[in-house]
């Protein structure tokens, strides 16, 4: 196996360069590593007896990750390249997005997941890297939130949890070096109201532009500044909503929905046999394809429902065929 090393920020080769071969099957194991010559080559011999499922290339550059994924049928004759960046401090040519916003009500706590698209745009291109946070966010108040979990999609869309680090000025940040081109955050939590009149709201710390929210279930009473109904999203039976929030990116983005709404538990906290069989109705995870995120004009225009199956299949049935099954 063989490539080279590259520097996307100054197109030169990556010079003397270490380069580490990963074999990734039931976990993951350094192999061996090399050193990048004067033009940014490599080079890596392979026993004929080694087999893994999975080649991972990594080289570590001004403390940053970078991969490269080599599936075990591709052509090793043929040399790879290996992108590093250098890294920058600066927030000047990040944009956000926030795409996506899902919603489901269970008694009076509300399950919410937030889907933000962070838009590197650094000409030259370089990696966004800072101890001071490279990612702010804000969620309601915190004596209502509890199980707050906040990962970024990695190589092949593989969720990488970060540990949020609350802000002095509010909010929280998490420091993930935030490469150039997109990258994905996902940001889930719990917030419990005291009543069925859930008063949603949170600060926004970029101007994200607009937002589909989904609510189950889909009869809320929905209200809110700038908040539209969109139709129901056919498989799931969600409830979508048009969100433009105010261009002040200090301005709160803020939601009530009203009325009641049985009781559902993550199904991925229980399984079968478990005693849990008759619970009430559950609400269940299911992941598709993250390579619909990769296309901005599928992430802007439609993909909603897309990433709603994603997230959320709709409740399942209620009291009434749970007795059935009884």
């Amino acid at each position: 196996m063989s490539g080279r090393v590259v520097n996307g920020t100054t197109n030169l080769p990556a010079t003397r360069q270490r380069v580490e071969l990963l074999t990734l099957g039931e976990g993951m194991n350094k192999n061996s590593e090399a050193i990048a010559a004067a033009d940014g080559s490599f080079r890596f011999s392979l026993p004929a007896s080694t087999t893994s499922p999975h080649w991972l290339l990594r080289a570590i550059y001004q403390g940053v990750n970078y991969n490269l994924s080599v599936v075990p049928d591709q052509e090793l004759s043929q040399p790879v390249t290996l992108t590093i960046y250098d890294t920058t401090e600066s927030l000047k040519s990040v944009e956000v997005a926030l795409p996506l916003m899902l919603a489901q009500a269970s008694g009076n706590m509300l399950y919410v997941q937030q889907q933000y698209l962070l838009t590197n745009g650094s000409t030259p291109k370089k990696t966004l890297a800072s101890p001071a946070g490279t990612f702010t966010f804000d969620t309601p108040s915190g004596e209502l939130l509890s199980e707050l979990t906040v990962s970024v999609l990695g190589l092949a869309g593989i969720p990488l949890p970060q540990s949020p680090a609350p802000r002095k000025e509010g909010g929280y940040s998490i420091s993930y070096p935030m490469k150039p081109g997109m990258n994905e955050v996902r940001v889930s939590y719990k917030v419990n109201f005291p009543t069925n009149q859930r008063d949603f709201s949170h600060r926004l710390f970029y101007p994200v532009g607009p937002t589909k929210v989904l609510v189950l279930p889909a009869d809320l009473q929905v209200s809110g500044s700038g908040i539209r109904p969109s139709g129901t999203d056919s498989r799931t039976q969600a409830a979508v909503y048009e969100l433009t929030p105010a261009a002040n990116k200090s301005a709160p983005l803020q939601l009530r929905l009203v009325g009641d709404a049985p009781q559902v538990s993550d199904e991925s906290e229980h399984g079968p046999g478990d005693g849990h069989d008759h619970d009430e109705p559950q609400m269940k995870v299911v992941r598709l394809s993250n390579r619909v995120f990769e296309n901005r004009v599928l992430i802007m225009a439609g993909f909603a429902c897309l990433f709603a199956v994603a997230i959320f299949v709709a409740l399942q049935q209620k009291s009434g065929e749970k007795k059935r099954r009884k």
